[in-house]
Formats: C-alpha cells, sequence, structure tokens
C-alpha cells in the first residue's frame, strides 16, 4: 500500500457488512451504495490481491455513525458518506487518489459532483471522459406477459450464466473497455449473477453482467442478432432472477443512450437519481 494511505484507517473486508447496513436508512435512497459494499462483503474470499479490494475511513471518527468511506476495487473508486458535511470525505477520497496510478476512474452520486472537481483542480488529474449517467430502478418485477416472440426465441437460443470462458470475448466486445477497469467483466463473470444468449452452435450472442454496485451494466448483443428482442428478453430474465434473490434490479446508462433508456423504461424502470462516471488521467509534470 502507497505511504500516502498510512493517515487513513481501513476498514476490514470482514466489516463491509456493518458499513452496508447503515445505508438501509431509508430504503431505497443510498440502495446503489448498499449493493456496491454488499456486492464487495461477498467478494472478500475471493480478491486475488491483498491491494485489490481495500475500504478506506477517517482515523478520527468512527465509520459505524458517519458511514463515510472509499473503496477502492482495483483503479476504480465508489464513495458515500451519511454525514450532512462532505470535509473529511473529500479528504480521504483527495488521499486516496494522489495514491493512486497514472489512471483512476470514479463513479458517484451527483451529489458529490463539487468534491471530486475539486479535487480533480487541486491534483494533477485531468479528465479523459465525464459521462453524466441516468440511474434507474424496477421496484417490482416487470408485468409485461410473455408472448409467441419470446416463446420463439427460446426455440432458437439457450439462456443461461454467462461462462468464463467467454470472459475474454466479452472483454474485447465492450465499447468502454479500457485499462482503468483492470479485467472488469472476466472479474464479473466470474463473482456475480450474468445472463447470456448463446445460439445453436454454442456461441455467446447476447449478455448483461451485474457489476460493483448491483447495477445491469456490459449490457450487449452482436450485431448480427440485433433487433430479434434479445436485448429485451435479458433485462426481463435477469431483472426476475434479482428480484427472486431479494435484490432489486438497477442500471445507470448514460444519459445520451436513448435506445436503451427507453427500453429500460419500458420494462417498468424508474428513474432514481443521477450519477456521474469519470475517468482520469494525471498529468505530465
Amino acid at each position: 500500500m502507497s505511504p500516502q494511505m498510512d493517515s487513513l484507517q481501513t476498514i476490514p473486508l470482514e466489516q463491509l457488512c456493518l458499513l452496508r447496513d447503515l445505508y438501509r436508512s431509508e430504503w431505497p435512497k443510498y440502495a446503489y451504495t448498499y449493493y456496491t459494499l454488499d456486492n464487495c462483503y461477498h467478494w472478500r474470499t475471493v480478491v486475488q490481491d491483498g491491494d485489490e479490494l481495500c475500504v478506506f475511513t477517517d482515523p478520527e471518527r468512527d465509520w459505524r455513525s458517519t458511514g463515510t468511506f472509499v473503496l477502492k476495487d482495483c483503479k476504480e473508486l465508489f464513495f458515500c458518506t451519511l454525514e450532512d458535511s462532505t470535509e473529511r470525505l473529500e479528504w480521504i477520497l483527495g488521499t486516496v487518489m494522489d495514491a493512486c496510478g497514472p489512471i483512476v476512474s470514479l463513479v458517484y452520486d451527483s451529489c458529490f459532483r463539487q468534491v471530486v472537481d475539486r479535487i480533480v483542480s487541486t491534483l494533477a488529474f485531468a479528465k479523459k471522459s465525464d459521462e453524466r449517467m441516468v440511474c434507474y430502478r424496477q421496484l417490482v418485477p416487470c408485468g409485461e406477459v410473455q408472448d409467441g416472440s419470446e416463446q420463439e426465441l427460446e426455440r432458437q437460443y439457450r439462456f443461461s450464466a454467462v461462462s468464463p470462458k467467454d470472459s475474454d470475448f466479452v472483454e474485447e466486445q465492450w465499447v468502454h473497455n479500457d485499462a482503468v477497469f483492470t479485467h472488469l467483466p472476466t472479474r464479473l463473470i466470474n463473482r456475480n449473477p450474468s445472463l447470456g444468449v448463446y445460439d445453436g452452435q454454442d456461441r455467446l450472442v447476447a449478455w448483461c453482467l451485474v457489476d460493483q454496485t448491483g447495477s445491469l451494466a456490459i449490457f450487449q448483443t452482436t450485431p448480427e442478432h440485433r433487433r430479434k428482442g434479445l436485448g429485451r428478453a435479458i433485462i426481463k430474465r435477469l431483472s426476475k432472477q434479482l428480484h427472486a434473490t431479494g435484490q432489486l434490479p438497477q442500471a445507470y446508462i448514460v444519459e445520451s443512450n436513448v435506445a436503451s433508456r427507453s427500453l429500460f423504461e419500458q420494462l417498468d424502470f424508474n428513474v432514481v437519481g443521477l450519477w456521474y462516471w469519470t475517468k482520469l488521467h494525471k498529468r505530465v509534470p
């Protein structure tokens, strides 16, 4: 761990369940944060590298009451606080970012936008990309009845969890793939729920994964199989699977991606907020 981190307190992964449960308050207001912490709590037994997954907090305040944390998953950062003031969170986040390598990705609630902008302007970072994300949540399973077209898809295709052997293919096809994500699709396929569609030759032709925040993500159909209803079928089925486990299906979609937003809205997902997805790189002195 970098020497800059010595001023921070680390929350043991075994105690993430306690931090997670703080975010049950005003449910489902903090559902994205709750599911992020729940996901990483379950990852604690499978992380390969001690530095892959770390959670930092303020050594001068009790995180059990403040809920303040910065979670580092490889080169991605997630953070939140239940305090009215963001001063201590800003210090922790700035310390972690300053100790990061040349690239870092942040996914965060729009209420922390000014915090991130102040840190970026203070440290030697520049924004590589900066997307505003519309956050969706499905509170109850979609009431849409299965029709003949979906039954036809079942005859032509096989629906199942994405096989680990297809991880490299999913990474190659992912339009947002970047070195900052450290084989994220592979880690998600191996650790989280997913749903894939396989054709008659057992080739993966469409898929959707569940990311660190518990959101439906990396959702894609290969070009030759588009406009057949596979995307719609995947979202309906995977959402139903999540509901069956007690998890609310969620997604955050780039604001300009009108087609994906329309699909989720048709499947009874409602807009619940705005987040940002910011990729940064350190300026060369």
